[in-house]
């Protein structure tokens, strides 16, 4: 699983960083910080037609982002 850590980062930034990570055929952990990136990535994966499992932990968000099977 490829780590991308865009906390600390504003749109569209971490939206970007999520789309290079796209390129590669790995699973993807995106961590944020930012509630509006959070959503902004997690519509962009689905509408890419990726599975994403959203977490919060103290503050972060953490996606696990797939490809559907």
């Amino acid at each position: 699983m490829k780590t991308i850590d865009a906390r600390g980062f504003s749109c569209p930034e971490p939206l970007l960083m999520l789309k290079n990570g796209l390129k590669s055929d790995e699973d993807i952990l995106l961590m944020t910080d930012s509630k509006n990136a959070t959503q902004n990535c997690e519509d962009f994966a689905k509408k890419k037609g990726f599975s994403v499992d959203v977490t919060q932990t103290e503050g972060d968000y953490h996606l696990q982002i797939r490809k559907a099977k």
